[in-house]
């Protein structure tokens, strides 16, 4: 049996593992002069990485968007933007990339950024929707990152995964991680349900696949670093939700409520490609919800949202549960792996819900049997793989 296989779930025993394998050659003492040696060594390593990332176009994207973000943040304070220079700095860093990779983000940026200007929106809306379309956009090329680095570690060319894979942590670090930070904040997350620790452990346990030249590993590990991303905007769409039914009891005024709804519509747009693909009406309701011209952000409701994404993330999970078994019937078990975890990853996302409504016995005991559910996958049992997903599905099916 593969050892790394019980590494590979999203629960406690996940983190637990991935710390002791940080911990691992950790307890020399510290007045070893070997431990200064490595950790002169680890230090010119990170500078080196670093100086890697510098000159890539994530890095320059990712300095025009703090660029941006420094100037439109005057906003929040009810200063006058200067919106001449926020496009200057957009078209100048991030409008190429942004177009040649999604029009319809670099439409959604530019529409905000000159409503913004012409006061044909209050600026601080403006400024939400293009931060949260751009954060979208990183998101995304994390995705295009993530296939890179696993393409060229199954073709044994190890500058290629380096490179591709130090900037996918440069966007943990400078993007991801900020936002994650938020969502645990708000929803009181830790341990293993924690969105910085998922991101965290799924980083550290790629890495240590690639410096072991596994792809399998690599790719069953990449669904827990990039669902885990995902995670924290589905929370983060959730959360504004909430926040807006909350704010409208007390009265808020509707630009207040507006705000949160651009912050909302902009998280989405990370996520609803895929979201479709579990429930394309549910996940288009979604998306006329939160847009500005077309719902009232004081008649949006928590319950309705989570029902929504209730619909959609338990397409996904269902359509992962039904892959997995097919591909192991087609003795393809690397892939039946990948896509057992993404479909654990997705059923990770209603936590929150299914503990909310079934409580958290019944929801312990359907992360245990999808943890099973995966075990089985990965050592090529099919009757015990359909008894613990037929589990599984029958609670998700009695969210909706």
């Amino acid at each position: 049996m593969n050892k790394k296989k019980h590494l590979i779930t999203i629960f406690a025993s996940f983190l637990m593992a991935s710390t002791v394998l940080a911990a691992c050659g950790g307890d020399q003492t510290t007045d070893k002069p070997e431990q200064t040696k490595q950790a002169e060594t680890e230090g010119d390593k990170k500078e080196t990485k670093e100086e890697v990332v510098t000159g890539t176009d994530v890095a320059k994207q990712v300095a025009a968007y703090t660029d941006m973000m420094s100037e439109l943040a005057v906003a929040k304070d009810g200063q006058e933007v200067d919106w001449d220079t926020v496009q200057q700095k957009y078209e100048a860093g991030l409008q190429k990339g942004i177009a040649d990779f999604n029009p319809e983000f670099d439409q959604a940026i530019q529409a905000a950024l000159s409503a913004g200007k012409n006061g044909e929106m209050e600026p601080i809306i403006a400024v939400q929707l293009a931060d949260k379309t751009t954060q979208s956009y990183f998101y995304q090329i994390q995705k295009v990152l993530q296939q890179e680095a696993a393409d060229a570690l199954g073709n044994e060319k190890q500058n290629e995964v380096n490179f591709a894979f130090e900037q996918i942590k440069f966007l943990a670090e400078k993007i991801f991680i900020p936002t994650a930070e938020k969502r645990d904040s708000y929803y009181e997350l830790s341990g293993d349900s924690s969105l910085v620790e998922n991101v965290n452990s799924g980083l550290s346990a790629q890495e240590e696949a690639i410096a072991a030249g596994n792809v399998e590993d690599f790719q069953v590990f990449l669904q827990v670093t990039d669902k885990s991303i995902f995670r924290s905007y589905y929370l983060a769409v959730k959360s504004y939700a909430e926040k807006m039914e909350a704010g409208a009891k007390e009265g808020k005024e509707k630009q207040e409520l507006s705000i949160m709804q651009a912050e909302a519509w902009g998280f989405y747009q990370a996520i609803k490609g895929s979201l479709g693909g579990g429930d394309e009406a549910a996940a288009a309701q979604l998306e006329k919800l939160l847009t500005l011209n077309t719902t009232d952000p004081a008649t949006i409701k928590a319950a309705e949202t989570n029902a929504l994404f209730a619909k959609t993330i338990s397409g996904k999970i269902k359509g992962y549960y039904e892959k997995a078994p097919k591909l192991l019937a087609e003795k393809n078990i690397a892939e039946a792996k990948g896509s057992a975890m993404e479909g654990n990853m997705f059923l990770k996302m209603l936590q929150g819900q299914m503990t909310e409504k079934l409580g958290e016995e019944k929801t312990q005991a359907a992360f245990a049997e999808a943890e099973a559910w995966y075990n089985a996958i990965a050592d090529n049992k099919p009757e015990d793989a359909k008894v613990s997903g037929n589990a599984v599905i029958s609670t998700v099916d009695s969210l909706l």
